[in-house]
Order: C-alpha cells, then sequence, then structure tokens
C-alpha cells in the first residue's frame, strides 16, 4: 500500500541519507579541532607537518627493513625465516598506510593553499561555521524526512480506514454482532493508526537512525577498522536480547490491543444505552466493570512499559560497552604507542591522540541512534499486532456478495416465494426450518407468532441481511442469491421497531439514501407521513438536528420520520417490523393512515403483535417453532386455525 507513495519513500531515503552524511561529518570535525586548532596550527602547518612525518615514516620503516634482511643474512639463503618476513611484510604494509597518507597531503595542499586560512583561530573560526551550517543542512533534511514520512503514515492510515470500513459495511449482520461495535470500532480508528505509527517509524527512525549509525561505523572503520571489531565484540548479546525483547513485546501487545478494544465496546455500550442504565440505577455497576477492564488494558501497558524499558537499558548499555572497549583497548594502543593488542594487530602504525579521539567521537555518534531505536522496535511490533487483526478484515469475502453476473428482478409489482427455507445463526440450533409461502405481488402479509418463533429471521433474509441457510427465497421470479446486492435492496423499503436515525438534519434522515432528491420530494413525503406538522414547529424546520438516534423527538416522531424515509424511497417492497408497537397510540393512528394509503399495490411484510396492525393485512402468516402453521385471511385462520385463535383472544385480551 505504501508503494503508491513511493516517490514520497525516495525523497525520504534521500534525506536520510543527507543526514547520516553530515551526522558524520559533524562528528569527523573532532579530529580537525583536536590536530589542528588545539595544537595551535593552521592547515597549512598541518599538511605540512603531516607531509613531514609521512616521508620520515617511511624512511624510518625502510630503514627497518633492511637492518631485518641484513639480520637474517638474506645474501647467503634464498629466503628469509618466517618469523623475519612476517615482520618485513608488516613494515611493508605499514609503508603503503604511510604513503596514502602522504599521497592524500599532496592532494589537498593545494587547495588548502589556496582556500583555507592561514592561522589557528580562523581556522577554528571556519570549523565552527561549518558545523553551524552542516547541522542547519542536517535540520533541514530531518524536516523534509519527517514529512514525507509522514505524508504516507497519514495516507497509509487513510487507505487502510476506507478499506476496512467499506469491508465492514458488506460484512454480513450476524459477523457484525460477533465481533461487536467496539472492537470494529477500534480496528478501524485505533488499530489503523497504530500502523500508520509503525509505518511513520519503519520508514523514518528504522531508516534514518541505522543510516546515522552506518556513517559512524564508516568513520571508525576508516580510522580503526580493527579497533571497530574490538568494540563490537558485545553486539551478539545484546542482539540477542534485543530479539528476545521484540518477541514478548509483540505478544504483550497482542493482549493490549484486545483489551484496548473490550474497554471501547464497554464504553460504546454504556454510553448508547444511557437511559437503561439510569433507569437501572447501574451507575456504579458500569463504573465497576468499565474499571475492570480499564485496569486490564492498565496492567498489559504497563507490561509493555517494562519491556520498553528493558530494550531502552539494552541499547543503553550497549552503547556504553562499545564505548568502553574502545576507550580501553585505544588507551592503551595511543598512550604506549602500541599496534598489538593481546598479540593480535590493531592497527598498521601507532595511533595518534586526533585519531583515537575522532574514533570515540564516531562510537558516540553510533550511542546516539541506538538509544532513539529502543523505542521503534515496540512501536513496530504494536504495527504488527494492529496488522494482524486490520488485514483479515480487509482481505476477507463477504459472506453475503452479489454474483458476477447478477440477474435483473423485473420492474413492477412483485411476488415474493418462501421455498423450504432452513436458517440457522448456530448449526446446532435451527431457526427456520422450512418455511414455505407465497406472497401475491401487491399484497401485504401480516407474519404473527410467538416470540422467538423466526419472525424476524425470515424477513432479514429477504434483502440478504443474512444468507438462505438450505432453500430458497424468490422475488419475481427471480432467487435473491443471484440478483445483485445493490438493485435488490433498491427495492425494498424498510422500517424497523427501533428508528435508525442518524445525528444530522432531518432533511438528510428522510433523504438517505438519496442524497441528490430536491426539498419538495422530502417535503412531499413527510406530508404523507403525517410528519409536516411537527417538523414545522421546530424551530430550523427541515434543517433542524435531531441529535444522537433522534433523542431530540418522541418516539412517534422519529418512527414518522422513517416511514417519511421509506416513503420517499419508493420501494416495490415494504418491510414493516413491528413498527408501531412502540409509540403511542395517537402516532400509530397517524402512521396507520399514512401506511394504508402507501402499502396499496405494493408487496408488504409485516410483523405485528398488535390487532390494529392486522387491519393493514391482505394475508396472515402463521409461524411457530420456525415453520409456517397456517396461510390466508383473517376470516380464514380464525375459522380453522386454533392457534390462531388463542393468539387473537390473548391479543384482545391485552387490548383491553
Amino acid at each position: 500500500m505504501t508503494l503508491k507513495y513511493r516517490w514520497s519513500l525516495v525523497g525520504s531515503f534521500f534525506c536520510c541519507l543527507c543526514v547520516a552524511v553530515l551526522w558524520g561529518a559533524n562528528l569527523g570535525a573532532v579530529y580537525p579541532f583536536v590536530e589542528i586548532v588545539l595544537h595551535d596550527k593552521s592547515l597549512h602547518e598541518w599538511v605540512d607537518d603531516r607531509a613531514e612525518k609521512s616521508v620520515a615514516a617511511i624512511a624510518k620503516l625502510e630503514g627497518e627493513i633492511a637492518e631485518l634482511k641484513v639480520a637474517g643474512g638474506l645474501g647467503d639463503r634464498i629466503a628469509l625465516p618466517v618469523e623475519t618476513q612476517r615482520s618485513i611484510n608488516r613494515l611493508q604494509s605499514e609503508i603503503k598506510t604511510e604513503e596514502k597518507r602522504f599521497d592524500w597531503n599532496q592532494k589537498l595542499k593545494p587547495y588548502i593553499t589556496k582556500y583555507a586560512p592561514k592561522s589557528a583561530y580562523k581556522t577554528l573560526v571556519w570549523l565552527i561555521v561549518f558545523m553551524i551550517i552542516g547541522t542547519i543542512l542536517r535540520g533541514i533534511f530531518l524536516m523534509g524526512n519527517m514529512v514525507l514520512v509522514a505524508r504516507v503514515g497519514q495516507r497509509t492510515v487513510l487507505d487502510l480506514q476506507n478499506d476496512v470500513f467499506r469491508n465492514v459495511l458488506d460484512m454480513e449482520i450476524s459477523e457484525m454482532d460477533v465481533k461487536g461495535t467496539g472492537d470494529l470500532i477500534s480496528r478501524i480508528r485505533g488499530e489503523t493508526n497504530v500502523i500508520g505509527q509503525a509505518v511513520m517509524v519503519l520508514f523514518g527512525k528504522t531508516v534514518r537512525e541505522p543510516m546515522k549509525m552506518i556513517a559512524c561505523l564508516v568513520g571508525a572503520a576508516y580510522v580503526n577498522w580493527r579497533l571497530l571489531i574490538f568494540s563490537c565484540l558485545i553486539c551478539p548479546i545484546a542482539g540477542y536480547l534485543m530479539i528476545a525483547l521484540a518477541r514478548v513485546t509483540k505478544r504483550a501487545n497482542r493482549k493490549a490491543i484486545e483489551e484496548s478494544a473490550k474497554l471501547l465496546d464497554r464504553l460504546y455500550q454504556a454510553l448508547t444505552y444511557q437511559r437503561v442504565v439510569k433507569a437501572f440505577t447501574m451507575e456504579d455497576g458500569e463504573r465497576e466493570r468499565f474499571q475492570h477492564v480499564a485496569n486490564d488494558v492498565y496492567s498489559k501497558s504497563m507490561k509493555i512499559a517494562w519491556y520498553n524499558s528493558f530494550s531502552r537499558i539494552n541499547n543503553e548499555l550497549l552503547g556504553v560497552s562499545m564505548i568502553s572497549l574502545s576507550v580501553l583497548a585505544g588507551g592503551y594502543l595511543v598512550l604506549n604507542q602500541q599496534t598489538r593488542l593481546f598479540g593480535i594487530l590493531m592497527s598498521s602504525t601507532a595511533m595518534d591522540f586526533g585519531s583515537v579521539m575522532v574514533f570515540f567521537g564516531f562510537l558516540i555518534g553510533i550511542a546516539d541512534p541506538l538509544r532513539k531505536m529502543a523505542d521503534v522496535y515496540n512501536t513496530i511490533q504494536g504495527g504488527v499486532v494492529a496488522a494482524d487483526r486490520v488485514f483479515p478484515l480487509i482481505d476477507q469475502t463477504p459472506l453475503v456478495h452479489s454474483p458476477k453476473n447478477p440477474t435483473v428482478i423485473p420492474p413492477g409489482e412483485l411476488q415474493i416465494e418462501f421455498d423450504d427455507v432452513k436458517f440457522a445463526y448456530d448449526p446446532s440450533k435451527p431457526i427456520l426450518k422450512g418455511v414455505s409461502a407465497v406472497i401475491p405481488s401487491g399484497a401485504s402479509v401480516a407474519i404473527m407468532g410467538h416470540n422467538g418463533c423466526g419472525k424476524s429471521t425470515l424477513i432479514n433474509l429477504v434483502p440478504r441481511f443474512y444468507e438462505v441457510g438450505e432453500g430458497s427465497i424468490r422475488i419475481g421470479g427471480v432467487d435473491v442469491r443471484q440478483a445483485g446486492l445493490k438493485q435488490l435492496r433498491q427495492r425494498i423499503g424498510y422500517v424497523t421497531q427501533q428508528t435508525m436515525l442518524f445525528n444530522d438534519t432531518i432533511s438528510e434522515n428522510i433523504a438517505y439514501g438519496q442524497p441528490t432528491v430536491d426539498r419538495a420530494k422530502i417535503i412531499e413525503a413527510a406530508k404523507k407521513a403525517h410528519a409536516h406538522e411537527f417538523i414545522q414547529d421546530l424551530e430550523l424546520g427541515y434543517d433542524a438536528n435531531i441529535g444522537e438516534h433522534g433523542g431530540k423527538l418522541s418516539g412517534g416522531q422519529r418512527q414518522r420520520l422513517s416511514l417519511a424515509r421509506a416513503i420517499l424511497k419508493n420501494p416495490d417492497i415494504l418491510i414493516l417490523d413491528e413498527a408501531t408497537s412502540q409509540i403511542d397510540v395517537e402516532s400509530e393512528n397517524l402512521i396507520h393512515q399514512a401506511l394504508s394509503k402507501f402499502i396499496k399495490n405494493r408487496t408488504t411484510l409485516i410483523i405485528t403483535h398488535r390487532i390494529s396492525t392486522l387491519d393493514l393485512a391482505d394475508y396472515i402468516i402463521l409461524m411457530s417453532d420456525g415453520k409456517v402453521v397456517d396461510f390466508g385471511t383473517h376470516q380464514q385462520l380464525l375459522a380453522r386455525c386454533p392457534d390462531y385463535q388463542r393468539l387473537r383472544s390473548l391479543d384482545l385480551e391485552e387490548a383491553a
């Protein structure tokens, strides 16, 4: 996904490279400061002194080689003794090193003579100016790197959130019920941000800091690569500890993210159902449950903090150990003017004070990136865990989806056929056990039965909120599984017992799904739903915000808005799921008046317990235990169906 922003990554990599080079260059400035300025020399004097020292050193080494050859009796032998030959080889290697230094001096001398200041103080001024300019440039490139990496990270977060949200909306409703709203919100908002942070660290610190380390390692290796290897002897132990910490940190991050999702879910439910919480005086209970989950999140977060601190200590100890080893070894070599340590050759020539100080400076320059890298592992491990929770949502194929070549549902009034329909949320507990019925086109049918008999499940299969387990549902002769999801659902209007309104204006809620419809049609739909009167009484009318879940309106007003939304859609099939069960009598009468006109010549499925609603139905389906007990008109069922007679008598008693 981040490859979409490859030019930003290329730019950030270039900035990282410049930062690393300037980081090493600033540290390399230690050498001229120690070797030139502190000895009260100018660059002119230093380059001449270096040339003289190289010439003298070469002459001395050639003399030692000549003495070894004489002492080895080369004139009397074809070959020198092994030890003598080794000494000569070592001295020849030192001569080559000095010759390289001399050559470099000769190449630099014309430029130094032409451009460099001629006093020690002016050289110091130049050195300071160089360091300031280098720091400014490094800051500019660092800023460029951070901005470009932030762009990649934030765009990645945006893309992930869009992709996850798109797939979540395509999920089967049962799957959303299982995962939980809080968990899904956590993945869409929380985990994607964690991934974004990991991306920014991955292409920021994870690239920038190692490159700074490499620049320092190259500088230190140039000064003395053997001493650098000796200083890094501690690295394998620290690396092993780092890998071990990364593993346990990943496990801890996974648990922390899962607990955070539970916390969000607990919070979402408590706030959504606040009226229930207050009605049952469960404030203390909810606080206790929330605190329990929050404590779990706290403990997991503290465990991560401990691991992170161990990682920081590990990296700090690694940096200090490297510097300590180099100080002990370099100090011994310089103070004693030795080239060997424990009998191992550490330098072709004896190191001077300036060289070893530059070497120490480069190692100190490695310590800062190491310290900053301590936080990287925790962030990246958190990103890996978050990716494990986010990408399955992106990669999964929705269980309910449109076929590749969908069949078009014919226009006009539609007949609905249920043919031996079976369904179960849990395979061991079937809900529908072979429902068969034919709903004539343009007819209104009430579905009745005791709670849990499968009424709502059956009508939720029509718009494919769930997928039919066995059997089939046909609309206009087309199996709903062969129809395109969008076309199928555009032909269906849906009004539920629980009004589903958004925290938006009245007009936006009525026109939901039809954003381009004009205001006149919205008002017309509201009038048909008997909602126009109360809307006019509001201060902002159709532009009034109704609050979360329509909380600023009464239950009857919310239900009339839901009905107005369905009327504006003008569907061929209308589904009413207990649409009038939770409202007052006046609102119910108004809604019945609206429905009696709206459902004419429109195939309508009605789930209801109210006797008054049955007046809207042409036919009645009576269900029990996932099966159809009887199907017919009110008079037919009243005459022949004992279960319907019993249900009817109970309803009459409740109504009385």
